[in-house]
């Protein structure tokens, strides 16, 4: 039993923080969800509202792009208001733990950031067992659907 070492799927539940460049910005922690398939990136995120006036206590987004090698590159289009999406461009690092990158929006008054998001180190045992059917029934054997 010990940590996984390869590369793990980007697939899941993400964790991270973005930043304004301009000085006085606050940035927030933000959640995103991931698929991807076939070198596509679709998930969605959800993050304090930071910029918008009103009684609007969260901000959801899809999230639309693509992976290549250690490079993602997505857009982040907020639901339910009228404004173009962020563009996101980032490397993956950490043997795909970590992404870290910049944002931009809204050209050409440009508006920008940084942003970082991370996973969980995931156990080589947990890996196994969720690819494979186990079942509790058998005291937890794991089996396979051979």
């Amino acid at each position: 039993m010990g940590i996984e070492d390869k590369p793990c799927s980007l697939s899941g539940v993400w964790s991270g923080r973005f930043h304004h460049d301009l000085e006085g910005r606050a940035g927030a922690a933000f959640s995103a969800w991931l698929t991807i398939a076939s070198d596509r990136l679709s998930g969605s995120s959800l993050e304090p509202n930071t910029f918008l006036r009103g009684d609007v206590d969260e901000l959801d987004a899809l999230l639309s792009g693509h992976i290549c090698d250690t490079e993602i590159v997505f857009l982040k289009t907020y639901q339910g208001i009228d404004q173009e999406p962020v563009y996101c461009e980032g490397e993956i690092t950490e043997q795909g733990r970590k992404i870290v990158g910049k944002w931009y929006y809204s050209w050409p008054d440009e508006q920008s950031g940084t942003f970082e998001m991370s996973r969980k180190i995931v156990n080589s045992e947990m890996t196994k067992a969720q690819t494979q059917n186990v079942t509790p029934e058998r005291g937890g054997e794991v089996t396979t659907d051979n």
